[in-house]
């Protein structure tokens, strides 16, 4: 699936839903109707990228990181940020369906693992901190690798859905709620567009 092909208009940042549960999913949750053609991709542009991480928490308020200006380095970092959300939603899609994920998907998102534990060092305190020289515009995908190993790895892999929408959605969501019997992305988008088709039909 191609993510190249932007709206004329794209959307303000401030305006995407974060209805996945989690900040990996919301960040696989970043292409929009992920089965249409053409796509929306929310942070098809660096920038837009580092203003969905601060709304999202990939990035704190203080934590000031400025994207590249070489065109060299911006167009790497976007391929990297494309590839790990691809790997990051076939992990996450094989772990709902109960199938083996991709192995090449396994490798990329154990590399971001690897490096991301590397740019940290235990503290007095007993906890996991970042490194001065680990804040840069590689620091949120290293989050987002985290989060997706925390949610895979454990026992809250069972509450991982996908959009009943799947004739264009594609989402994938955390499902918090009481009878784990959750739908939709959002009733708002997604399950209100299943009634008001129902009606139609009716």
């Amino acid at each position: 699936m191609s993510s190249e092909k932007q709206p004329s208009f794209p959307r303000p940042v401030a305006a995407i839903r974060l209805d996945g549960g989690r900040l990996c999913l919301n960040f696989v949750n970043t292409i929009h109707d992920r089965y249409a053609a053409p796509v929306e991709d929310y942070v098809g542009e660096l920038e837009r990228f580092m203003e969905w991480c601060l709304r999202a928490g990939a990035l704190g308020p203080g934590e000031d990181i400025a994207a590249p200006e070489a065109a060299g380095q911006r167009a790497a970092l976007m391929r990297k940020l494309r590839s790990l959300r691809e790997d990051l939603h076939a992990l996450l899609a094989a772990r709902i369906d109960g199938i083996a994920p991709p192995e090449e998907a396994v490798q990329n998102l154990d590399q971001w693992l690897h490096r991301a534990w590397a740019n940290q060092s235990l503290g007095s305190d007993g906890r996991m901190h970042w490194r001065t020289d680990a804040y840069d515009v590689l620091l949120p995908l290293q989050r987002i690798a985290l989060d997706a190993l925390d949610l895979i790895s454990g026992p809250a892999a069972a509450q991982l859905r996908r959009c009943d929408n799947t004739s264009t959605c594609g989402w994938l969501f955390f499902d918090t709620s009481k009878n784990q019997r959750r739908r939709w992305c959002a009733m708002e988008t997604c399950g209100t567009e299943f009634k008001m088709g129902r009606y139609r039909r009716s």
